[in-house]
């Protein structure tokens, strides 16, 4: 038997992944989440310090929480506590330029999404939080309604999900498959890791392969690339440069394991040099 595994909590979800990027992006930015009476001091400290950053929180008993099996090649996901759902405390709230959704666990539904598209001009959605379930164990597993994602894919301006998360709802295993899968009206992006991603924007599709770095912790990349896209697409209305500055910062958030801000260096060089990787498939 080898030795026991470390357990200890962190703050985690991609509320907390997307501060890291929050100096960086020079958008005044602000997050909409739940926090139970669970939630550690020390985390309400750290966020409350990020500048350019406002919080708005619904109060409830408890904080969506997991429990992370981190093996060599594979992690398994329990869920240990959730927060209450988010939709009527986000009809109160105004809107703004631009919004994410990145729910973990079904915090929010269809009518968030929707408030989302009426009061934003640019929306995007990371589709994780949709197509999970638990089983007798609260062990996360893949459940979805078909007509629910269908939905949700044609509703929004951007859309992510890695590679695996597709392969799941779409019922396609091939590249070409997959892509073709996707709605034609707006940008969707599917996450391959240290391989990079594939996009679809308005139909072409395309390939960008990621910088190569010294991985330590892939975990909330997603939720960088997703922000800093976001941001820059507010700015420049540029979908590639944006999915290429996105993509730059993530591959910086991967030599992190904590979070943590940034360092500042020029992520638009990066960016530059990722659009040289472009390959269009189709």
């Amino acid at each position: 038997m080898g030795p026991d595994k470390e357990t200890y909590s962190e703050l985690g979800g991609p509320a907390a992944y997307s501060t890291m990027v929050v100096p960086i992006i020079d958008s005044k930015t602000r997050i909409l989440t739940a926090i139970g009476k669970d939630f550690p001091e020390a985390f309400i400290h750290y966020l409350s310090s990020i500048q350019n950053l406002e919080i708005e929180t619904l109060i409830c008993e408890s904080t969506t929480r997991f429990h992370h099996d981190i093996f060599p090649k594979y992690r398994v996901l329990r869920l240990l506590s959730q927060a209450e759902n988010l939709d009527e405390f986000i009809q109160t709230q105004k809107g703004a330029k631009a919004c994410l959704l990145s729910p973990v666990f079904r915090e929010i539904s269809k009518t968030s999404v929707l408030w989302a598209k009426e009061n934003h001009d640019v929306t995007s959605l990371d589709i994780q939080g949709f197509i999970r379930s638990v089983d007798q164990n609260n062990q996360i597993i893949w459940k979805y309604d078909k007509e629910e994602i269908d939905w949700l894919i044609e509703t929004v301006d951007f859309v992510k999900c890695s590679l695996h998360e597709i392969k799941q709802f779409s019922g396609k295993n091939t590249i070409e498959e997959i892509m073709d899968f996707f709605p034609k009206n707006n940008v969707q992006l599917v996450t391959m890791g240290e391989k990079g991603l594939i996009y679809s924007d308005k139909g072409s599709v395309y390939r960008l392969t990621a910088p190569r770095r010294k991985e330590k912790d892939p975990t909330g990349a997603g939720d960088v690339l997703m922000t800093a896209l976001l941001s820059k697409y507010n700015k420049t209305k540029d979908v590639s440069f944006s999915i290429a500055y996105g993509m730059a910062l993530a591959a910086e958030k991967v030599e992190h394991e904590k979070i943590q801000d940034l360092p500042s260096k020029n992520y638009e060089e990066v960016a530059e040099r990722i659009l040289e990787t472009s390959v269009k498939l189709s």
